[in-house]
Parts: C-alpha cells; structure tokens; sequence
C-alpha cells in the first residue's frame, strides 16, 4: 500500500502528460518554468519509484538502462557531483556491457558526453550535454505543467 501512495503524486502529472498533443519543439527552445531544484526533484522521484516497480514487479520485466542514465545524470548534476562511466553503469541497473552500450547510443545521439578525467587517465566522466540537460528539464518539466 506505501509504494501505491508513493506512486500517487506521479500519476495525475503522468496521465496528464500522455493525454496532452505532443508539441513540437525542434531544438527543445522550450524554458521550464520550474526550478532547477524542483526539476532534480523530479528526476530524484522517478528513480526512485522505477527502483520500487523493480523491487515490487521484477527487475526482469522492465530495463530502462537510457532513462537511468539520463535522470542519474541530471540528478547528479544538480547536487555537483560528476559520474564515472563505472557510476553511471550501476546507476543504469543493468549489466556493464549493455549500459555501455546505450551510453554510446546516448552519446552519439548527442545527449551526454564523456571526458577523461585529467587525474587518472584511465577514468572517464559523463555529463549530460546541454541538449541533453535542456530536453531533460523540457520532459521532466512537462511531467507536472501540461
């Protein structure tokens, strides 16, 4: 019953968002109304009730390793902390290789980058692009104003 109430505050602004006609917006342009603090807030409260769907339904039914990524990133960024690529493969709840994989697919579609940390060359770091930051917060801030 506690993960129902959980759920709750994201269901109105969910099913608000999948009855809303999709806007076009063709190099995201779109400027959330929300704060950057509300906006982490967000991203915080989606990674944690994919956690619990994966706790209460299995972990095996749904793989999102993408949207991990992108909201562990984005939440991340909010609290200044950086991502190694071994960070943000736990962060993505899914085996090295395959979150691995969708980096490099997030990359190439232009919404994180990676760099070498100066230190200890043999450690990457990922960050979320500004496209990627800027269609991040236009999603997340959708989620709660239609």
């Amino acid at each position: 019953m506690t993960y129902v109430l959980a759920l709750a505050p994201l269901l109105t602004p969910l099913a608000t968002l999948i009855a809303a006609p999709a806007r076009k917006t063709k190099d995201c342009a779109f400027a959330p109304v929300l704060p950057q603090a509300q906006l982490a807030q967000i991203a915080k409260r989606l990674y944690e009730v994919r956690q619990m769907r994966a706790d209460i339904l299995g972990d095996a039914l749904f793989s999102e390793p993408a949207w991990d990524i992108l909201l562990d990133l984005f939440i991340s960024e909010h609290e200044e902390r950086q991502l190694s690529v071994s960070a943000v493969c736990i962060g993505a709840r899914s085996p090295s290789a395959t979150a691995l994989r969708y980096l490099s697919m997030l990359q190439d579609a232009g919404l994180v980058d990676r760099t070498r940390d100066e230190r200890d060359g043999r450690r990457s770091h990922v960050r979320l692009t500004t496209q990627g930051r800027r269609r991040m917060a236009m999603l997340l801030g959708r989620l709660v104003t239609p």
